[in-house]
């Protein structure tokens, strides 16, 4: 099978017209209502829930543009931020008219599902990546559920001696984290109309970091609780020891520090100021300016450290003993959502530096590849976040940068596979 790989610009009316028949537009109609009346009142939220929920906003976008006008309009189709919607669209269409009726059925539902739940998208949307990146290197593209070959995601037929199993996992910013972003960002909610005289005073910088015990409480009145008695301690400026065991620390900072802060383009320059000020290290932070010319700065963290190189090799390892053949040469193919190109361009980097030392992501792969139950494994390849790239000649390109570790060692390696990434 092979899965369209561009479309025309042009296009984009009818091929989401021809979507939401083929699918059904209530779906993301639905599920956009009951996300907008989520974040009611809680402004932090909304960024980061339409983040988490973009192919459905652009689809719901459109459906609005269609129900106003009978069409998406000439003039909206300049906008890039509808082109992963509809170049997903696309593809799922292409799947769809080349599939058997029984396995068209079953990708219907699928997405039905991946509009409800984002890590189900994230899947779908690997999926979809990978099988473009093949796709778009000539080569043939099959889904196991067709052929009953196996439980794994897509079949290379063309690469190495019997064909390549490609297993695909999508890698949230959540992820072996024991805090997860939306936690805090609800929290921040709750926090803040507590904190109307400190966001008006406030002239200098004060960094703000909670610490709880393991994970956040889940009961929405324990959660509302710390936040009555997190903006208390503020007020008095006190450090302490809270009734459920969080750790509150109150300190100071030079406004100056901040710089150019948030209006910074570059992520790890901001990440080392707010480091810095808060004396921890890759934790959610949220920094807010005050009326008075001040900012506070707010980090959540657990006292139990995060684990995301071991959640992520967990899940391969567990993934290679239930889902890849073995008898024919494999590789994962691993999305990092919460990782934008130039994030795993410096990992990548620093580990082809030799005066540095290798990184956690080298060291787990070394590790992982290393045992004998998985010599058919010939690589894992890490995949950044997609992202639409500068027009060139009328076309405008998405992708990420890859993070290729081949397994040459592997009795199944084949010369087919050196150039895969290149």
């Amino acid at each position: 099978m092979m899965i369209a790989t561009e479309i025309q610009i042009l296009e984009i009316p009818e091929i989401y017209k021809r979507f939401a028949e083929v699918i059904g537009d209530n779906h993301w109609k639905n599920r956009i209502a009951l996300l907008k009346q989520n974040i009611k009142g809680n402004k932090f939220l909304v960024d980061y829930i339409q983040s988490e929920n973009s192919i459905a906003f652009q689809l719901e976008h459109l459906r609005e543009l269609t129900t106003k006008f009978g069409t998406v309009p000439s003039w909206e189709l300049n906008n890039q931020a509808i082109y992963p919607a509809a170049s997903f669209a696309y593809q799922v269409l292409t799947i769809i008219d080349l599939s058997p009726k029984q396995f068209a059925e079953q990708l219907k539902r699928r997405i039905h599902g991946a509009l409800k739940n984002p890590d189900d998208m994230r899947a779908l949307l690997s999926e979809l990546s990978a099988a473009t990146h093949f796709a778009q290197r000539g080569l043939k593209v099959s889904w196991p559920e067709l052929t009953g070959i196996g439980s794994f995601d897509l079949f290379i037929e063309e690469l190495g001696p019997n064909g390549l199993d490609v297993e695909c996992k999508s890698i949230s910013t959540n992820k072996g984290r024991k805090i997860h972003r939306q936690e805090v960002l609800d929290f921040y909610g709750l926090l803040w109309p507590h904190l109307q005289t400190t966001r008006k005073g406030l002239q200098t910088g004060l960094s703000v970091v909670i610490t709880v015990p393991d994970k956040f409480p889940k009961a929405y009145n324990s959660r509302k609780e710390l936040a009555k008695q997190v903006s208390k301690q503020i007020i008095y400026r006190q450090n302490t020891t809270l009734s459920d065991g969080s750790s509150l620390k109150i300190t100071d900072f030079d406004i100056r520090q901040l710089g150019s802060f948030p209006s910074t383009s570059n992520p790890k320059e901001a990440r080392t100021v707010i480091d810095e000020i808060s004396d921890t290290r890759n934790r959610e932070t949220m920094v807010i300016g005050t009326k008075a010319g001040g900012a506070l700065a707010f980090t959540v963290q657990s006292a139990k450290d995060d684990t995301l190189i071991k959640a992520i090799f967990d899940t391969l390892g567990d993934s290679a003993k239930k889902q890849l053949s073995g008898s024919r040469s494999s590789l994962f193919w691993v999305e990092l959502f919460g990782v934008d190109t130039e994030q795993l361009i410096s990992i990548a980097s620093q580990d082809k530096d030799s005066s540095q030392p290798p990184t956690a992501l080298r060291l787990g792969v070394s590790d992982f590849l290393s045992s004998p139950n998985r010599n058919a494994v010939i690589g894992v390849s890490f995949v950044s976040r997609s992202n639409l790239f500068r027009e060139q000649n009328g076309f405008i390109d998405s992708g990420g940068s890859v993070y290729f570790f081949p397994n040459r060692a592997s009795p199944l390696w084949s010369d087919d596979f050196s150039g895969l990434f290149s």
